[in-house]
This record gives structure tokens, sequence and C-alpha cells, in this order.
């Protein structure tokens, strides 16, 4: 079961004091309060001056969204993070932006499926907001009627649909998405950044269901010796108990991990 950070920092001592350690974050939920509709959602000024002091200090400190890469970008605003977007599909680092080779060809059809979704029965849902994200395609139902089962209605709706029976059909915190049939996750980006910056230490920290793929692969390089990780869940009502119990601290809110980053930048 996952401890709480702010009690046991000394576990991260060892973290704090090695310039080789690497911080890889979500963004939403994790360093930007979770908001109505995406494009309200927002990096304050504060915590870009922490990650900016984390990137001074560290070896490498990534941004990892479910965002494209262009909008993580754009939304966090510090320069000389790696960013990386649409679960770990696209990278941009020092202003280039590169694209899973996989996933070029199916980036027309998704789209076409998602104008499909949007102007079909579904969106008699009040509150849906339809979200093309290049790659992937985002149906949100967070401003929907809870009474309206809209989670259930759009997981019908897309299972229902041969066209949609293409992709990938994923979850996270009041949301459902299309994505290209690859095998690309958090925990798959996770490995590969651990893998190409030669990364001994690495403190991963999330919110959501999508973020349970990069803790069980922390773990598990752990486990076999590969690298000294840890990982940080901020905890919500959204998420299923169970996440909690395979990361390895939690925080309660997006203000301690503020704090966090904090004692880790001094």
């Amino acid at each position: 079961m996952a401890k709480y950070l702010l009690d046991n920092l000394e576990y991260l001592e060892i973290f704090k004091n090695d310039p080789k350690t690497a911080i890889i974050t979500d963004i939403d939920g994790t360093i930007s309060e979770i908001a109505p509709t995406p494009e309200k959602a927002m990096v304050t000024t504060s915590m870009q001056n922490e990650l900016a002091k984390l990137m001074e200090k560290f070896k490498i400190v990534a941004v990892v969204s479910g965002r494209s890469a262009l909008n993580a970008r754009e939304m966090v605003g510090v320069n000389g993070l790696l960013y990386v977007g649409n679960h770990g599909m696209e990278f941009l680092k020092d202003g280039k932006l590169s694209i899973h080779p996989e996933v070029e060809k199916y980036i027309h059809e998704i789209q076409e499926t998602g104008k499909k979704l949007k102007s079909g029965d579904m969106s008699s849902l009040e509150g849906l907001i339809f979200e093309d994200k290049g790659i992937c395609y985002t149906i949100h139902y967070r401003l929907c009627s809870p009474s309206e089962n809209p989670r259930e209605k759009i997981l019908k709706t897309l299972h229902d649909d041969p066209d949609c029976k293409k992709f990938n059909i994923a979850e996270g915190r009041q949301l459902v998405e299309l994505r290209p049939p690859i095998s690309c996750d958090k925990g798959t980006i996770l490995n590969n950044i651990i893998e190409e910056y030669k990364l001994e230490k690495v403190i991963y920290l999330g919110d959501d269901i999508t973020d349970l793929d990069a803790f069980d692969k922390l773990t598990q390089m752990e486990n076999e010796g590969k690298v000294n990780g840890t990982s940080i869940l901020v905890l919500s009502s959204e998420i299923p108990p169970y996440i909690k119990k395979r990361s390895t601290f939690f925080v309660n809110n997006v203000d301690e991990v503020f704090k966090f980053f904090q004692w880790l930048s001094n």
C-alpha cells in the first residue's frame, strides 16, 4: 500500500541528492488542476518556476501526457523539458516534433471516425466535448449529467460501431478515447526514456488510470535491478482505489505536488 509522501520524504533523499535523477510527470491532475474543459486547465506560474528549477538540478525533466505534445508544450510553457504527447505516440524535444512511425497511417481514419461520432446520435448527450488531438480522438463527459450514464452510452456506441473496432478504446478521468491500434502506453514510453537516457534514478508522478502502466513498468524495472524508481499518485475520487496499491507514495492534490517539487529543488 502506498505511503503518504510528505510524511516519508526521507526515503527520497537518494533521489534529491543525485543530479542524475529524472523527474517524469503527467500534466492534468498532477501539475495542473483538473478543469471543466481541457482548454481551461492551466499550469500556474509557481509550478512553472519549480519545473524550471528541477530542470536545472536534475538530468532530465519530462512531461508525459494524453494531450498532444504541442498542446502540452503550450500549456506547461517551460523551455528545455522533454514533452511526450498522446500517451507516448509523439515527442517534442528542442522544438522538433517526432511521431511514432506506426501511427501516421491511422490519423486520417481516426479523425474521420471522430467527426462521424460527433455528428451522430451520441451528440444528443448534453455536455459532451469531442476533442481531436491529431493522433487520438477523445470524448469528454465531465460536464454531462451522471443520470444520463454518459460513460456507458459512449462505450456502447464505440463498441457497436464497426469503424471504432479498428482502434484501441481507452479510458481516463471522465473520458473515453480512440487510439491507433499499436502497443504504446505510458509504461512503454517510460521504458524507452529510461533506456535512451540511460537513467538510474526515476521519480514518476501521475493521477489517472493511464499512469498505472508507468507505475507497473517502473516497479518491474526496479525489481529487475534496471533502475531505482519511485512512483507517486495524486489521489482523486475519480480513479479506482486499486491504483493506490500499485504506487509507492501518494499525495492528496496538486498543491502537495508543488510542495514536493519545492523540497526536491532545494
